[in-house]
């Protein structure tokens, strides 16, 4: 058996490629995206309106006609109460960021989140889904971001109050609406399911991660043996049938040269070479079912007895 460092090769090939899937297990696959607690909350509470107010707030939307008017378009609308604070993490502000968290989770709808911001200042956001615009709606996303919006600003000026600001949501569903007429040919695109994210999976710990590489090299290993365990048991097989093969082409051959003798003998001078005729055709018969009958020690046995009978 031909071995590197002393060691089989297919043994050092099986460790190989086991650390090669450690390594693109732990090294180049990136875990899932973690959901935060507060994206959870609002899309579950979305799953059955459109429409999720967080309680306690400051109520300058009125939600529950806002549901009334949404109906079943592809729009949600997100009403929090608590301040959205700022993380080093973030790209942009902390109402964006939560914002295209939420729509990458209801990620056929439009989403409009209220929300404070770390100076008190409760405004709006707007983002879309990533799968708002598809070929059933064939449409620009940017235009539900900028050109609706804009029409939001120049149509609620006079019209919201510091109290009321229903008119926001209101003027953006109108807007909404011309827009998806003008551009989808199917018309005002309808809310999908809001299916709730996947749990997220806790950090694993050291030794989760020593079982983990032990298992996959241990694994690969296992499947290496298998492998080798497997192609031996062919390659026996496969020695036994030529063995048996040739053994029979064997058997055949000393049955073809015994033929001649048992078969076509000369002439009996007297009776008693007569019966012994007799006796190596029956014999010979007896053989060639013996051979048939798939025995072949038996046969040659059987063949060697008649070979010396014959002489």
């Amino acid at each position: 058996m031909k071995r590197w460092f002393g060691v089989p090769r297919w043994l050092v090939g099986a460790v190989v490629l086991g650390v090669a899937g450690c390594v693109l297990v732990f090294g180049v696959a990136s875990p899932p995206e973690p959901v935060s607690a507060l994206a959870r909350e609002v899309v579950d509470g979305l799953r059955t309106t459109s429409v999720y107010e967080q309680p306690g707030g400051p109520g300058l939307i009125d939600a529950q006609r806002s549901r009334e008017l949404i109906g079943d378009r592809a729009i949600v609308v997100v009403l929090l109460a608590e301040p959205l604070l700022d993380d080093p993490t973030y790209v942009t502000d902390p109402r964006a960021e939560h914002c295209a968290e939420i729509a990458d989770l209801v990620a056929t709808s439009v989403v409009i989140l209220y929300a404070f911001d770390d100076r008190g200042e409760y405004d709006a956001e707007y983002c879309v889904g990533p799968e708002f615009a598809n070929d059933a709606n064939p449409v620009d996303p940017q235009d539900y971001v900028s050109g609706v919006v804009g029409g939001v600003h120049l149509g609620t000026h006079f019209r919201v109050t510091e109290t009321d600001r229903f008119a926001e949501v209101e003027e953006y569903v109108y807007t909404f609406d011309h827009y998806t007429m003008r551009d989808s040919p199917n018309g005002v695109p309808r809310r999908g399911i809001v299916v709730p994210p996947p749990p997220t999976p806790d950090a694993p710990q050291a030794w989760q991660v020593v079982l983990a590489l032990g298992g996959i090299v241990a694994g690969t290993i296992a499947l290496f043996v298998l492998v080798r365990a497997t192609g031996g048991l062919v390659a026996r097989r496969g020695s036994r049938t030529a063995a048996a093969h040739t053994r029979a082409e064997r058997i055949n051959a000393r049955l073809n040269r015994l033929a001649d003798t048992v078969l076509h003998p000369e002439p009996p001078n007297n009776a008693r070479a007569a019966r012994r005729q007799a006796d190596l055709a029956a014999r010979y018969v007896a053989l060639l079912a013996t051979v048939e009958s798939g025995a072949p020690a038996e046969a040659e046995r059987a063949l060697t007895e008649l070979e010396e009978a014959a002489r």
